[in-house]
């Protein structure tokens, strides 16, 4: 008896991570994307990102641009919502001491393999720690390959 557990225990294990290969074989579509984000400081840009990349069902994307003293990550998924392929996207930055910014957005692809675009902006001024106007400004643009 104590055999079957363990064979079955194996078993299930091995379904369980054969199954995102059967996935990804099954899905096989590959999406490239572009993604800039800008920070900016009183008008002028601080701390530029821009990064290509591609993406499938089941392969996210990670760019860690860390430094010894700060966090600095960006990460892209893609997925499906109601049949439509979705890339998301998180980008986080330890900016400075007092300061961090972060922006996580989503982007639906709309069956064709035209270009789509999503863009926005947050902001915000404050006058203790480094003292100013901040903005962050991003846009993401992709297409099936």
């Amino acid at each position: 008896m104590r055999n079957l557990t363990r064979i079955l225990s194996a078993s299930i294990a091995l379904a369980c991570l054969a199954a995102p290969v059967y996935v990804l074989a099954a899905d096989k579509v590959v999406v490239s994307c572009s993604a800039n984000v800008d920070y900016l400081l009183d008008g002028a840009v601080a701390e530029p990102y821009h990064k290509d990349f591609v993406v499938q069902p089941g392969v996210a994307f990670t760019d860690d641009f860390s430094t010894s003293t700060r966090e600095k990550i960006f990460t892209a998924s893609l997925g499906r919502d109601a049949g439509n392929l979705v890339v998301s996207i998180d980008y986080f930055n330890d900016v400075g001491v007092f300061h961090a910014i972060g922006i996580s957005t989503k982007l639906t692809l709309h069956g064709s393999k035209g270009i789509e675009t999503t863009s926005g902006s947050a902001s915000f001024a404050t006058s203790q720690g480094v003292v100013g106007n901040h903005v962050t400004n991003y846009t993401l643009s992709c297409h099936r390959i």
